[in-house]
C-alpha cells in the first residue's frame, strides 16, 4: 500500500509492505524534506506497555525507562540504538527494526522513531532534500529474546543478496556452508584471516544472558583451536576439533574469540 502525504514545506511517499511468510510490516519512505528546526519521528502507541524498554546496543541491549518520574528520565526524550528497540509487558510486545535510523525514545505506551531533523548548525542543511530509507514493525508474543529479535534486527539490516551465474561444472553441491554457529543466542561477528599465520579468527557474542555451549562449524583441515584475547593471541587450553566442530562455553553477554589454525598449506 502506497500512502502520499505533504506537510509545510515536504513531501512524504511511504510503502507499506506485508511479504508473504513475513511476520513483519515493513515501511519504505521516500521524503523530499524541507524544513527548519523540525524534528521527524514516527510514533506507534502500543497495547503493550512497561516501566523499560529495551534498545540494542554494541554486543549486548540495556533497558531505559519509559517514565518521566525525575530529571534523569526527562533527559532521555531522545536515546540512541543500533537494530531494534522493544517495548513489551513479557507476554506480548513490539520490536521497531531500523536500517540507519538510530535515535529512539519510548514513554509509557508509545515507542517511537526519529526519521529526519533540520537544524541551522552545524550543518545548515542536514537531511534537506531526498531521503530514502526504511524501517520495520514486529509485533511478537512472549519478550524480545524469545521473538529472537536480536535475529530479526540482523535479517532487515543484512538481507541476503542472490547473484545469477551462468551454469558450470564444479564439486561443490547445491548446498554450502563456510561456518555455521549454534545456538541461535550466540552471534558471529566477524570472520578474519589472522594477522600473523595462515588462522581462521571468530568473533562472536552471547546476547540473551544465558550460558551456552558454543558449536562451530569451521572449513575442512582445522589442526587445532583455541580462545584468543583481542589481539589474536591465546588464551587458556587448547580447544577439542571433533568432525570439522569445535565447543566452547560461551557466557552470558560475553564477547569470545576463537582462533583455528590451518597447516601453511591450506586453502
Amino acid at each position: 500500500m502506497r500512502v502520499k502525504r505533504h506537510w509545510q514545506s515536504s513531501q512524504f511517499t511511504q510503502e507499506i509492505v506485508l511479504a508473504t511468510g513475513s511476520d513483519e510490516v515493513e515501511i519504505v519512505n521516500d521524503v523530499d524534506w524541507h524544513e527548519t528546526h523540525e524534528l521527524l519521528k514516527a510514533a506507534f502507541p502500543l497495547a503493550a506497555t512497561s516501566k523499560m524498554a529495551t534498545y540494542e546496543i554494541p554486543f549486548g541491549s540495556i533497558e531505559r525507562p519509559t517514565t518521566r518520574n525525575n530529571s534523569w528520565e526527562d533527559a532521555k526524550f531522545e536515546v540512541p540504538a543500533q537494530r531494534w528497540a522493544d517495548l513489551g509487558d513479557g507476554q506480548h510486545g513490539f520490536s521497531l527494526i531500523n536500517d540507519t535510523k538510530y535515535g529512539y525514545d519510548a514513554r509509557d505506551n508509545v515507542l517511537r522513531l526519529s526519521l529526519l531533523r533540520s537544524p541551522t548548525f552545524p550543518d545548515p542543511v542536514a537531511d534537506r532534500g531526498p531521503q530514502h530509507f526504511r524501517y520495520a514493525l514486529y509485533p511478537h508474543s512472549g519478550d524480545w529474546k524469545k521473538a529472537l529479535t536480536v535475529r530479526h534486527g540482523l535479517e532487515f539490516t543484512y538481507p541476503l543478496r542472490a547473484t545469477q551465474v551462468a551454469a558450470h561444472t564444479g564439486t561443490m553441491g547445491p548446498q554450502h556452508a563456510f561456518v555455521s554457529v549454534a545456538p541461535q543466542n550466540v552471534v558471529l561477528t566477524a570472520m578474519k584471516k589472522a594477522e600473523d599465520s595462515n588462522a581462521l579468527i571468530f568473533h562472536f557474542y552471547e546476547w540473551a544472558g544465558k550460558e551456552s555451549t558454543l558449536t562451530l562449524t569451521v572449513p575442512p583441515g582445522a589442526t587445532a583451536a583455541t580462545e584468543t584475547n583481542l589481539m589474536e593471541q591465546p588464551q587458556g587450553p587448547a580447544l577439542p576439533i571433533t568432525n570439522g566442530t569445535v565447543q566452547v562455553t560461551v557466557h552470558p553477554f560475553e564477547i569470545l574469540a576463537v582462533r583455528v589454525d590451518y597447516s601453511p598449506h591450506a586453502q
